[in-house]
């Protein structure tokens, strides 16, 4: 069994970040340890304003703990940190971290804008923790920001691509997670061979969490050996089985994340 640090925010209502990937990444027969970057009583959408602790203080003393405790990782998943101090503590104590891959999604804004409580000096803070991924899964909008690229709806994919590569180690791949073409949403990355898309017929409603859902199967599967394009392939497959399911149930609560019983199936047919 492969152990793998998630740091993520922790919501006790919603189903998104680390509930959402607890679940997807121990059927696929990891050894999850958990590490809340901020507690939430609720996400942030349709809820109105939650309850926040910030963990800043209390991240030196796990990780203090941790190497005390000798403890190791085999894979990493990075999702929303939430602050400058906490960027910076997450990559004090990965440099020190013989990680053989390291996933970030770097949650910053969606549909051109930072998130609330975010400035530049939180991308720039994103940018240098980004030096240490392997793959990184920003959206349209945050792979923007990362490039210092103008947003626009006439998006050039091959050169924000570029751009965002040039931030990266050698070797290391950018995924744009939320690119559309013709009527599917899908991930789009850049090979030698240009710019390659992957993804699924696009349904109705927006659905918190798919994301976080996303980001977790996709370095799930990379961790247990299989290709980016393959990863891709089966992740967008499989969070479009979790987006059905959600739209199937006729949820009375839309503000909840995605129905995870038919991908955790799929994800146990692999055996």
């Amino acid at each position: 069994m492969s152990s793998i640090l998630v740091a993520e925010d922790l919501s006790a209502v919603g189903g998104i970040s680390l509930s959402a990937a607890l679940p997807v990444l121990t059927a696929m027969d990891y050894q999850v340890a958990a590490l809340p970057t901020t507690l939430l009583s609720t996400h942030t959408s349709g809820y109105g304003q939650p309850a926040v602790v910030d963990l800043a203080t209390w991240l030196p003393q796990v990780f203090k703990h941790w190497t005390t405790a000798q403890l190791a990782f085999q894979q990493g998943l990075i999702g929303y940190v939430g602050s400058v101090e906490r960027c910076q503590l997450l990559q004090d104590y990965l440099v020190t971290q013989k990680l053989a891959l390291l996933v970030i999604d770097p949650v910053m804004g969606d549909l051109g804008k930072l998130y609330t409580g975010f400035d530049d000096r939180y991308v720039a803070a994103m940018r240098q923790l980004v030096q240490l991924a392997d793959v990184i899964l920003p959206n349209v909008t945050e792979a923007c920001l990362l490039a210092s690229v103008p947003y626009t709806e006439a998006l050039n994919l091959p050169q924000l691509l570029a751009a965002c590569q040039k931030l990266l180690k050698p070797g290391a791949h950018v995924v744009i997670t939320d690119v559309t073409q013709n009527d599917q949403i899908g991930c789009a990355w850049l090979t030698p061979d240009g710019v390659q898309f992957v993804g699924e017929p696009r349904l109705a409603g927006h659905y918190n969490g798919t994301g976080d859902t996303l980001a977790a199967v996709i370095t799930g599967l990379l961790g247990r050996g299989f290709s980016l394009t393959r990863s891709l392939e089966l992740a967008n497959q499989w969070l479009h089985i979790a987006v059905a399911e959600t739209l199937s149930e006729h949820r009375s609560d839309g503000r909840q994340g995605v129905a995870l019983g038919g991908l955790l199936r799929a994800i146990l047919t692999l055996g």
